[in-house]
């Protein structure tokens, strides 16, 4: 991944605002037909054609959208953008429309991703459900199961029990976005479907010696 990412997603609000190299000379600078921003050596910002927010000339748009689950970097292009945007005002650009509907597009496209995730979340679990398919922080609980009922192992058991747990968490939170709502019938049929299968153990589970007899 490119510096300039990889500064965005760990630069603070604090630090972004009054640190950098090219931050004594933003008054310098002159704007063009491209609304120009280069606050850093290896980072530009530009308007292309008027209609395309550009970082690095990647498209920013296009960054939301492959680094959706990333909060670091999702923070970071959105306080990027507020930063671009006092520049090109303070430059006069305060008037452009389109550089501001574009930057308020990405603006509510970044909240609305990072509202994604914060509504996700419960006691440190992060769920999604697409599909058929139920996601806890990254693993794929439906495949996981599928898996698992084709070649059982105790391993994967003891996974499973912690994921069951996890859809427990999910469950009992009072949630009352519509998009927990949609997932919360597939949680709860995950749950009961890891209950029967983890039920008994599994062949290679290590064997359970009865304790000896004490007689009285």
């Amino acid at each position: 991944m490119s510096n300039y990412i990889n500064r965005l997603r760990n630069l603070s609000p604090k630090s972004r605002i009054s640190g950098g190299k090219g931050a004594g000379r933003r008054e310098d600078l002159p704007l063009d037909h491209q609304l120009t921003f280069s606050p850093e050596k290896d980072e530009r910002w530009t308007f292309k054609d008027e209609r395309s927010l550009c970082l690095n000339d990647e498209d920013v748009n296009e960054l939301v959208n492959q680094n959706k689950g990333n909060i670091g970097l999702l923070c970071g292009i959105s306080l990027g953008l507020s930063e671009y945007r006092e520049f090109v005002w303070a430059k006069g650009g305060k008037g452009n429309a389109r550089f501001n509907g574009e930057v308020l597009s990405v603006q509510d496209k970044v909240l609305g991703k990072l509202n994604h995730i914060y509504s996700g979340m419960t006691s440190g679990v992060r769920f999604e459900l697409n599909g058929d398919n139920f996601w806890i922080n990254d693993v794929n609980v439906t495949t996981l199961l599928k898996l698992y009922r084709l070649r059982p192992s105790e391993k994967a058991r003891i996974y499973l029990i912690g994921l069951r747990d996890k859809l427990g968490l999910i469950l009992s939170s009072r949630e009352t976005s519509t998009r927990f709502y949609g997932a919360h019938e597939k949680a709860q049929e995950l749950y009961v479907e890891i209950s029967r299968a983890t039920e008994y153990l599994t062949p290679d589970a290590p064997l359970c010696l009865p304790a000896g007899r004490r007689d009285s």
